[in-house]
């Protein structure tokens, strides 16, 4: 199977080509992964002409679609930018997987959500609440235009070598950090997540699959989990409200999200203290 995955120097999309046994591609913008070979192309996918190039050339069989602006806040302040990295690279990729007949996996979010109940099914109705959530939730509706899709949304991604990571150490060095006990989620292990889009795609799978740590717990609780698992100590990791923390863009305040659904096709993932586990496990 010919697989093309976007964000091929991100967290996600680098773990993902790092496992797969597939006929792997990728993309990336400005990061040059360290990888980089022939299989690997710079491209703004942004570029109409560009992306439908690709994919014509390359034919996929899946488009694995993980590149995307993340940081909230910047989305929230750089409205224009963000929709075009969230939305009209996303309406570019799928008019190019129209075309040439490639299935697409796009990596959504539980941000598409309001936050008011926490626990959300596929079929909860999706109320975003930031302009980041928005652009996520426009890039799902333009992936369900196409006959063969999945859409996998997840929570709080973290591994040993993300900006997550070096945020806490950096904060924890020098002096401690604070995190919100009125936020909560449903932490997602990059590695697992990665494990769990290939087996979507070996399985053929379609529709929209919430693809998360098997876990709710706050801001707060798993910060400390993560900094003790690190080495460090959790008592330098500190309580606070959300609306003490001055954020750019609101932040729905329970987006855990349940994953009955992809369980009951033989997908697993880890309880927290179980991935946490993983993570002590996993090369920094």
């Amino acid at each position: 199977m010919k697989i093309l995955i976007t964000g091929a120097s991100g967290q996600l999309g680098g773990e993902i080509f790092d496992i797969s046994n597939h006929e792997n591609y990728g993309t990336y913008f400005k990061n040059k992964p360290v990888n980089a070979g022939e299989n690997l192309f710079k491209i703004d996918l942004g570029a109409r002409s560009d992306v439908i190039s690709l994919v014509e050339k390359l034919k996929p069989d899946w488009v694995i679609h993980c590149a995307a602006a993340t940081k909230v806040d910047w989305c929230e302040s750089n409205k224009d930018s963000a929709w075009v990295s969230n939305v009209e690279a996303t309406k570019n990729i799928v008019e190019a997987c129209s075309k040439f007949e490639s299935k697409l996996l796009l990596v959504s979010t539980d941000y598409v959500f309001d936050g008011v109940k926490g626990m959300y099914k596929e079929d909860d109705v999706p109320n975003p609440v930031n302009f980041y959530g928005k652009t996520k939730l426009a890039a799902e509706r333009l992936a369900m235009t196409l006959k063969n899709y999945i859409i996998v949304r997840s929570s709080l991604l973290y591994s040993k070598k993300d900006n997550f990571m070096k945020w806490v150490v950096d904060d924890i060095k020098k002096g401690g950090l604070t995190a919100a006990t009125d936020l909560y989620y449903s932490p997602t292990l990059v590695a697992e997540l990665a494990e769990c889009i290939l087996k979507l795609i070996e399985k053929n799978e379609k529709g929209v699959f919430h693809t998360a740590g098997d876990s709710r717990i706050s801001k707060f609780e798993f910060i400390k989990k993560f900094v003790d698992a690190l080495g460090y100590d959790a008592d330098a990791v500190k309580p606070v409200n959300a609306s003490d923390l001055n954020l750019v863009a609101q932040r729905p305040y329970d987006t855990s999200l349940d994953i009955s659904k992809v369980k009951s096709t033989g997908i697993i993932f880890s309880k927290i203290d179980g991935a946490i586990e993983k993570l002590k496990m996993f090369k920094s």
